[in-house]
């Protein structure tokens, strides 16, 4: 608990930089560094110890601040550990289970495909090590067809060179896709029930992904790669003028619909909050099974917009989780009987201390 400004949010985004070895928020890494500190800075580290049953693992995200000519005057560079040893970020992501609401996370009803493609790729990447690996070797693929996209436009290279950049992308593609459906027929699925009961009219909700074709992708892998290589083959011209590829998991994004209407369109605030609460219930249940581990649930100042009964709904369903971490600003508003069951922590100009209830 805190006022506005004192550290909270950026307290959470911290244990969840420790999930998914990036933020949620920045775009850079030069976003994370705080313009108060720019000066006379030079190194800051993020590291937590994960206890699960009898094993422990250190995590830890080391940035090197350094002097540059660009508009900030610095660049950050990151460094990961995982038990004091270097390791990548794809070896990162999966250790730490955490599952994150705040304000932003509006962005899955209200916010642009990107912000729900990513949602996608951060959930998956963190069960499944290969969707990472295929994501980023399609998005280094992508990056290179598109710059013979353009050596094309400009007369520098022919249309049959694009065949072999086309088979690698359909394959990877193929992959990612076929596994995104899977896992959001999955949180449709789970976040229904979970909707249902938290919305006051017992609304039904479901989830829809929404290819960049006019057409849905077919689901057997070899018809998928077939129909995906056919559409990049056909989009040629456009491509080739647009200098970008045109159809792909880049481009495809998903719907949630909240009584068979389309939520980015017809909800309210207060239903797209639901949804996106129903959403990471959900998501904690596929991390859960997944994993064989309880993630972290954090919650960011959400209980203020919440009305007495649904604040005390969202209490109730913390407590199934081992470990459940809550920020507000008004600590009034919460039961005295929930405050006796939980640790309180004050934070105040970014130092954390400990309360007695």
């Amino acid at each position: 608990m805190g006022n506005n400004g004192q550290g909270k949010s950026n307290f959470l985004e911290a244990i969840y930089m420790l999930s998914v070895a990036k933020s949620y928020r920045g775009n850079t890494e030069r976003d994370l560094i705080t313009e108060g500190s720019v000066n006379g800075l030079s190194y800051s580290k993020i590291a937590c110890d994960i206890q699960l049953e009898e094993k422990s693992t250190k995590l830890e995200i080391h940035y090197q601040c350094e002097p540059s000519d660009n508009n900030d005057g610095f660049i950050a560079q990151k460094f990961i550990k995982i038990d004091g040893i270097p390791k990548r970020a794809s070896d990162f992501v999966g250790h730490l289970n955490s599952v994150l609401f705040s304000v932003a996370e509006l962005d899955l009803v209200f916010g642009t495909p990107s912000s729900r493609r990513r949602y996608l790729n951060i959930l998956i990447s963190q069960i499944d090590k290969n969707y990472l690996k295929n994501l980023l070797d399609f998005q280094k693929i992508n990056s290179q067809r598109n710059s013979l996209l353009k050596l094309i436009r400009e007369g520098n290279s022919q249309d049959n060179e694009l065949s072999y950049w086309d088979s690698q992308s359909a394959k990877l593609a193929t992959d990612l896709i076929i596994k995104r459906v899977e896992i959001l027929e999955n949180l449709s699925n789970l976040s229904n029930p979970i909707h249902k009961e938290m919305s006051n009219l017992k609304e039904n909700m479901f989830c829809s992904y929404l290819p960049s074709s006019n057409e849905m992708y077919p689901m057997n892998p070899e018809k998928c790669f077939d129909f995906i290589c056919s559409k990049l083959i056909s989009n040629r011209p456009r491509d080739i003028s647009s200098g970008t590829t045109s159809i792909g998991p880049h481009r495809d994004d998903f719907q949630i619909f909240i009584n068979n209407l389309d939520s980015h369109r017809f909800s309210s605030r207060g239903q797209a909050r639901t949804a996106v609460l129903a959403l990471k219930f959900a998501e904690a249940e596929i991390l859960k099974q997944s994993r064989n581990t309880t993630p972290i649930l954090l919650l960011d100042d959400l209980l203020s917009e919440l009305d007495l009964e649904r604040r005390e709904q969202i209490l109730d369903m913390t407590k199934t989780f081992d470990q459940s971490i809550i920020t507000t600003a008004e600590p009034e508003i919460i039961s005295a009987e929930f405050k006796n069951q939980s640790n309180l922590l004050e934070i105040k100009n970014g130092e954390i201390s400990e309360q007695k209830a």
